[in-house]
């Protein structure tokens, strides 16, 4: 790679850790997307909680630890885990392509 290429790939990631570090601070509270649709629709009434356990839980439920969802220092190292694991599995299916 070219020193060029490694400058942009800096660049890069300390803009995605800038938008980690910001994000617990300027995200809404209020659920949007799937979990709007679903409340306006009434599907989040219609599984009942025997249902909803045999759903495997996400490692960061909602970008936080579920042992404390509303640290914010803990939301921010959520998203710098989720950030860096990301980076590395893009660049191991870059490699693997490559070769």
């Amino acid at each position: 790679m070219e020193k060029k290429d490694m400058a942009l790939i800096g660049v890069a990631i300390v803009i995605c850790v800038i938008i980690c570090v910001l994000s617990p601070y300027i995200a809404s509270g209020d659920p949007d997307g799937l979990e709007k649709s679903a409340e306006d629709s009434g599907l989040a009434e219609d599984f009942s909680v025997e249902e909803i356990k045999g759903i495997p839980d996400a490692p960061f439920p909602d970008y936080a630890f579920a042992s404390s969802p509303d640290n914010q220092v803990l939301q921010i190292v959520a998203l710098v885990i989720g950030v860096v694991v990301t980076l590395l599995l893009g660049l191991g299916v870059a490699y693997v392509v490559k070769k």
